[in-house]
């Protein structure tokens, strides 16, 4: 069995949390909570349905009072993560158009949503109130946006839940609209379900209890009487049983009765949880048998009392000497057995001090404790950055886990630290040594943090406070614009306001570094090449044309001391959008920038301030050209698991083409690419290394190949590739090439015989090169590219510009002509054509970000593996909880047409957007990745999602600028 709640998966949300557990935790009622959800029966099958036709007047008069809710939560907050989701509501204020629901749907932090009616209507709905422990909470709509249909209002009537009764629950049941569950409730006595840790739980209060299915969609339904009376509302259930619970409406009648006033909802706590116990486990705690009789008598329907469960450090009922197992008796002189009348008294009392009695041990004792304000106790602002999220603690968390009530929480750790996990629960105990208890701390901290710089940071799990982790972080003002979110009750969003940087000043010195010496004989001359292996960091802050990670680290090794060049593999740096970071001799951290990016090969070449570094050790590598032939000696100069440099002698056994299957969504590989292969198999154990020859030049670069988001394999680069990039910067020019923008694989000769090669020219092949019998096939023709008008693919290369192409270099002809002369075999004949090549732009050029999408122009693995471009606009990414996922706008889908304007291009679809009204619904017609058309309406939300753009500026200092209009 799993207690879970009844949300809905409307669209494709991250899994929901309330549904993960542990599969040996149960809750307070000792109920196992694991499993999956059954069929529910229909109505139709239930058996002992009494009086079917008042029921059926009173489900079809309850209809118009009924909503489903659609809703986004736009920013993770507590425990909930950014998701999209369908739930139910029912009006219960027609006059003044206020509808109930969980507090698991409005959730504790921004909310986004609307109401559809029974008959269709679809209104906004803001939250005006949210309770601080209790499930249940309260959204706005206007009423007068109601054209169509008379509202009903269902009436609250909690005092009419009793044992034995038959109730209906009508509401968006597993995603579909107005669906009925029938059953009775068993209970009204039973203590909160427990949903977990990392999740929303409810406390101090009843449930009651019912013999009835759920299934996703259907919290915030009303649970009605055959009256037509909500006696309960919806929140959650087990699983494998027709087990359901409802949150009594004992404490949301009186919060309505009050926001109907206009007066505050006051909520009061001693930080203190209770849970009920019957008489029989409160003998065993210590109960006085002549206590348990006077209850007894004053209470003659009670079979129990209220027991301290949980006392939070450094709260009021610590401070008050409140102990775990303590059995309530008196508050104020009165006798209190139930939660409501609990609750009556704190929500009365805040700010005074109380006389709380309690039973300990079979001893009497009484204590003042001082009651607080519960709202002040829940966050109500957040900081975001970079796709960091962090509040104060939360009173959920701090019971679940019985901490204090301080300290900074990580909803999520975004880029900020990107190698931690958001469900590990982190709470900042320090940054840059300054000790942080709370949002104010972490916000002061934060302002001051120069670009780039090093920066110790000092987190733990919430769930194991005894082993802190220390990390340190680089903080890049570039992507990571710190705004601050304030819930505002009166409007339903939560206001927003950057907040200005204002960095210490850093002196930066050069710093000496010394490189560990590899002192194994075997390596020769080879054995100074482990003075120039350093490890490149990368931070991408926009994931998109196919790559998931934020964070990604190898090792890469210097090229160039005097400018500071590294050369590094494209599995470590997939994008030309990014932070990037080497470290020298494992001992200094410094800044760095792209310089180039390979479209084809497996490389990166970054260049770091050498001023940087003062007087030490640091080599750089010497660069072969010679091409590694078979059976040539190879000294691999790498690191070992513990760090240290090693040399593992080998011969080369081989060179071959990399072949990387395509992967959907298209991201870059490497393709075009011979690679060095060698005899020992131990190569295969390192990512990367160093292959010099005798003179301890390198001639291979052993590194890491993507070949999806989660596989890499090793294998060598010959450092032939790298030189003509490498000179160009040495000589301080920035590096030009020009591309053919075609994907070719080797095909035997036996297959190219078949496909109408002469014996002729297969006799020349043979004379020509007797070690490579084999020709190239062209596998993929860019779109929009000018070869994609003269070759097709499947046509057989013979010859570029009068030469046999039988070795994957026999391409490099391209970089430097502005057309090449080739010779095809295409159905059967040789043909001869000229194909212009073009200038490689070096990636990236812009991005549009509208409503938590992400567009750019069609790049180069989207246009090799696409048959057809619909247009120039394609949407790389979308954001969880955005308005494009909750209006089902999907990443790989091309956009053709904003609201009736064609958008043929990027900078088309920007001024289409730009203007598209807030709160709005835009007209999108897209076309999938497998050419199927569809039109959607997004609902626009700048407040959370504004429209900006990022563009590459080399006026910049990190060569790109964002702007943002609304």
């Amino acid at each position: 069995m799993e207690c879970v709640d009844s949300l809905s998966n409307a669209d494709m949300p991250p899994p929901i949390k309330r549904k993960r557990t542990n599969p040996s935790l149960t809750d307070l009622e000792g109920d196992t909570l694991m499993g999956e959800h059954p069929v529910p029966p229909l109505i139709s099958e239930m058996t002992a349905i009494q009086d079917v036709p008042k029921w059926q007047e009173t489900t079809e008069a309850s209809f118009n009072g009924i909503v489903a809710i659609r809703f986004t939560q736009p920013i993770a907050f507590d425990t909930d993560p950014a998701w999209t989701m369908v739930a139910t509501g029912f009006i219960v204020d027609a006059q003044r158009g206020i509808i109930l629901t969980n507090r698991h749907v409005v959730g504790g932090g921004p909310f986004v949503g609307e109401a559809v009616m029974h008959d269709h209507e679809v209104v906004e709905v803001q939250t005006i109130y949210r309770d601080p422990i209790h499930d249940f909470g309260f959204l706005r709509f206007d009423p007068s946006k109601i054209k169509y249909m008379k509202l009903v209002e269902i009436p609250l009537a909690p005092e009419h839940a009793r044992v034995g009764i038959d109730v209906r629950i009508i509401g968006n049941d597993a995603g579909e609209k107005l669906s009925i569950l029938a059953g009775s409730i068993s209970r009204i006595d039973r203590n909160v379900p427990s949903y977990g840790y990392m999740t929303y739980n409810d406390l101090n209060s009843f449930y009651l209890q019912s013999a009835s299915f759920l299934s996703g969609g259907s919290s915030g339904s009303p649970v009605i009487d055959i009256e037509g009376r909500a006696v309960g509302l919806q929140a959650g259930g087990r699983t494998h049983e027709a087990t359901n619970y409802f949150f009594p409406l004992d404490r949301v009648k009186r919060a309505l009765e009050l926001i109907q006033q206009g007066n505050p909802v006051l909520r009061g706590s001693i930080q203190t949880r209770f849970i009920y116990n019957a008489f029989d486990v409160a003998q065993k705690l210590g109960l006085p048998e002549e206590i348990e009789a006077m209850v007894r008598r004053m209470r003659p329907n009670d079979i129990g009392m209220l027991v301290v469960a949980t006392v939070l450090p450094e709260g009021p009922g610590a401070k008050a000497g409140l102990e775990e197992g303590d059995i309530l008796l008196k508050i104020n002189s009165d006798v209190v057995t139930h939660f409501v009348a609990l609750e009556d008294i704190l929500d009365n009392n805040i700010g005074e001090s109380v006389s709380v009695t309690v039973i300990r041990g079979g001893e009497t004792i009484e204590a003042n404790v001082t009651v607080q304000d519960m709202h002040a106790l829940t966050p109500s602002r957040l900081v975001t950055f970079g796709g960091c999220v962090v509040h104060d603690l939360s009173y959920q968390l701090a019971y679940s886990y019985t901490l204090p009530l301080r300290g900074a929480f990580m909803t999520s750790t975004g880029k900020f630290m990107p190698f931690y996990d958001d469900s590990d629960g982190v709470i900042v105990d320090s940054i840059d040594d300054k000790p942080v208890n709370n949002l104010d701390d972490f916000i002061a901290v934060l302002r001051t943090i120069p670009d780039h710089e090093p920066l110790p940071i000092v987190t733990y799990s919430i769930s194991d406070v005894h082993t802190k982790r220390g990390e340190v972080v680089r903080f890049s003002h570039q992507w990571n614009t710190i705004r601050m979110y304030t819930r505002n009750d009166d409007t339903g969003l939560w206001d927003c306001e950057k907040i200005d940087m204002c960095p210490r000043p850093v002196n930066i010195s050069p710093v000496n570094v010394r490189f560990p010496t590899l002192s194994d004989p075997r390596a020769g001359k080879a054995s100074e090449l482990a003075k120039t292996i350093v490890t490149v960091f990368c931070v991408l802050p926009v994931p998109i044309e196919g790559i998931s990670k934020e964070y990604l680290s190898d090792y890469g090794f210097i090229a160039d001391v005097a400018r500071g060049l590294v050369v590094v593999s494209r599995r470590t740096i997939p994008l030309n959008i990014c932070d990037l970071y080497i470290v020298l001799a494992g001992s200094l951290m410094v800044p760095a920038k792209l310089r180039f990016l390979h479209p084809t090969h497996n490389f990166a070449i970054v260049q770091y301030d050498p001023k940087r570094v003062g007087d030490n050790n640091v080599y750089q590598a010497t660069l072969s050209s010679r091409l590694p032939k078979q059976g040539d000696t190879a000294h691999m100069v790498t690191f070992n698991s513990l760090g240290n440099p090693m040399c593992l002698n080998t011969v080369v056994s081989d060179m071959a083409e990399i072949l990387i299957a395509a992967r959907f969504p298209p991201r870059w590989r490497c393709i075009n690419t011979e690679t060095v292969h060698f005899e020992s198999k131990l190569a295969a154990d390192f990512r990367f290394g160093l292959v010099g020859d005798e003179n301890g030049h390198v001639q291979t670069i052993w590194m890491p190949f993507m070949r999806s988001h989660k596989v890499t394999a090793a294998a060598g680069l010959p450092t032939r590739a790298i030189l003509p990039v490498l000179e160009a910067l040495k000589n301080d020019q920035t590096p030009t090439m020009r591309l053919l923008n075609i994907e070719v694989k080797p095909v035997s000769l036996t297959n190219a015989r078949a496909c109408g090669l002469s014996l002729s020219r297969l006799d020349e092949i043979q004379q020509a090169n007797p070690d490579r019998c084999v020709l190239f096939r062209v596998e993929g023709v860019e779109l929009l590219s000018k070869a994609h008008e003269v070759l097709h693919p499947l046509d057989i290369i013979i010859s570029i510009n009068g030469k046999l192409m039988q070795r994957i270099d026999d391409l490099d002809q391209q970089y430097t002509n502005k057309s090449l002369v080739l010779v095809i075999l295409r159905d059967k004949q040789e043909r001869t054509v000229v194909v212009e090549t073009t200038e490689y732009d070096g990636g990236i050029r812009k991005l549009v970000f509208w409503c938590g999408a992400v567009f750019q122009a069609p790049y180069t693995a989207l246009l090799l593996q696409s048959s057809k471009v619909p247009s120039g606009v394609y949407c790389s990414n979308v954001a969880t909880g955005s308005p494009a996922q909750q209006y089902e706008l999907a990443p790989t889908y091309w956009i053709t047409n904003v609201n009736g304007i064609s958008t043929p291009d990027l900078d088309s679809f920007e001024r289409a957007v730009r203007t598209c009204p807030d709160n709005t619904y835009v007209r999108v017609k897209t076309i999938s990745y497998d050419s199927e058309p569809s039109v959607l309406s997004i609902r626009t939300c700048y407040h959370y999602w504004p429209t900006s753009t990022l563009s590459k500026d080399s006026v910049f200092e990190s060569n790109w600028h964002s702007s943002e209009d609304n």
